[in-house]
């Protein structure tokens, strides 16, 4: 009898340990997840955009827009503008290199309807890569720096500037 009390001590402590066993690896897939989480947050990025459209005439706003996105490296950030003739589609991908500097890729679609002499569409694409530092203001023309005809009743010849500016994300 002996032998059963030492066999149902054992089995109690071995049984006692397994909650302990089995939450070891659960905390350690936790404190793995919080690590990753740490890890991306080190690394993620704001991106600040204020798309403006600007009066060529008189160099005068005439409208403009602030957008904030949060992004990790290789994740792009993009903005849409519609108007009457005009659609316009950027994206801005900033990625981290192995020395610790920033690279902003930016990439523009526009299409144009340009109702002279019978309905025309125009399609442009541009497409930069860059160094940046954090915290820089950068300028993107997705017209280019021509002046494009918009369809508006109170305004001439018309660009956009897209400034985008890449910071460290703050929690």
């Amino acid at each position: 009898m002996r032998f059963g009390a030492a066999r149902r001590t054992l089995a109690a402590l071995v049984l006692a340990t397994v909650p302990i066993l089995t939450a070891l690896p659960q905390e350690t897939a936790e404190s793995q997840l919080d690590e990753s989480l740490e890890d991306i947050l080190s690394g993620a990025l704001t991106v600040h955009i204020n798309a403006r459209i600007i009066d060529r005439n008189d160099n005068e706003t005439v409208w403009t827009m602030d957008l904030t996105r949060v992004t990790i490296s290789g994740r792009s950030v993009s903005v849409r503008l519609d108007g009457s003739n005009i659609a316009v589609v950027a994206e801005f991908t900033p990625y981290w290199e192995d020395d610790g500097q920033l690279m902003l890729v930016a990439q523009g679609s526009t299409w144009v309807t340009n109702g002279e002499n019978g309905p025309h569409h125009d399609y442009r694409t541009s497409f930069s890569t860059l160094p940046i530092q954090l915290g820089e203001p950068i300028v993107f023309l997705p017209l280019g720096n021509e002046q494009v005809p918009v369809d508006t009743g109170r305004f001439g010849r018309l660009n956009i500037e897209l400034e985008i500016n890449v910071e460290r994300y703050q929690s």
